[in-house]
């Protein structure tokens, strides 16, 4: 597994939970669509407008973030005689947006530069260049968690890497986005939980991009892949020579998984069968009941999934 393209996608995440676009959300969608706040929030709204025009929106901010891997990319090609210092550079970068998204130490950081459109886009085109104004527009949440990944994507040198790796982190911001788009009536529900958390999610922010920046300037991403690699093989070569035990094993990981929603929801004594959480516990029931009856196995899965390193 490469652990840039999942660190990529993690920050993605990240920037759609970040405070300056979460509340948001709503304002988008509508704004995007042309669907009245209103229809939007109680459902009654033209569905598959909304989620088409949000595909499109996605795919506008996806082109502007893919753009500026490539460009940022180039001066690593350069000067890559310099790679050492550049790394060191942008890993130092890196862990003052991190501290700065925790204690907001340089006001300058959060200046906003957000293109505002007035008039609502007629179009699925225009919600690809309301998508592009968005991401031109670096507000003070996502700038620093995509900046981050800007001097990651940089930091590897090469052109198709760096695409590759905002192509991730767009995916990462705009998956959210696309499921608020097809049902924003039940994701609102789980974005308002999140909204009282949003101290958290910056401090988790803060630590995320202080990580990636100490990676960055010590140069050590690529050990890291190579931890895993072996890990992977290591995991492979058991499964497969105790089998048995293999099953046992990953087996009683699927079945604890699949319990442990109901059980939390009995102990917080509410109702146990909710949409989601039941759909995903009775999969992980079943693959458990497939690992134990050894027609199923994650061991080599997971230990391919360990050993890729992308395109």
């Amino acid at each position: 597994m490469d652990i840039t393209i999942l660190i990529a996608f993690v920050a993605g995440l990240l920037s759609f939970l970040s405070p300056c676009v979460l509340p948001l959300i709503p304002s988008y969608l509508s704004f995007v669509s042309g669907v009245q706040f209103q229809e939007l929030t109680t459902g009654t709204g033209n569905r598959r407008l909304v989620f088409f025009r949000t595909l499109f929106f996605v795919f506008g901010f996806s082109i502007v973030f893919v753009v500026l891997g490539l460009l940022f990319s180039g001066p690593a090609l350069l000067f890559s005689g310099a790679t050492r210092w550049i790394n060191l550079v942008a890993g130092l970068i890196v862990i003052l947006l991190g501290f700065n998204i925790m204690f907001d130490l340089v006001a300058t950081l959060n200046m906003e530069k957000r293109l505002h459109m007035g008039t609502r886009p007629a179009s699925m085109a225009g919600a690809v260049v309301v998508g592009m104004a968005f991401g031109a527009g670096w507000s003070p949440c996502i700038g620093p968690i995509l900046a981050s990944i800007l001097f990651l994507a940089g930091s590897t040198g090469e052109t198709g890497r760096a695409a590759l790796l905002l192509a991730v982190y767009s995916l990462g911001l705009g998956a959210p986005f696309l499921a608020a788009g097809l049902a924003f009536t039940r994701v609102s529900t789980y974005l308002n939980r999140i909204k009282k958390h949003f101290g958290t999610i910056k401090t988790i922010s803060g630590l995320f991009l202080i990580a990636i920046g100490l990676l960055i300037a010590l140069g050590r991403f690529q050990q890291i892949n190579g931890v895993l690699a072996t890990a992977g093989t290591g995991l492979t070569t058991w499964s497969e020579a105790v089998p048995r035990r293999a099953d046992l094993v990953f087996g009683g990981i699927a079945l604890t998984l699949a319990l442990l929603h109901p059980v939390l929801r009995v102990v917080r004594r509410r109702p146990v069968l909710r949409p989601v959480g039941t759909t995903v516990s009775v999969l992980l029931l079943l693959l458990a009941l497939s690992q134990f009856a050894g027609w199923f196995d994650l061991g080599p899965m997971i230990g391919s999934w360990l050993l890729f390193q992308g395109i």
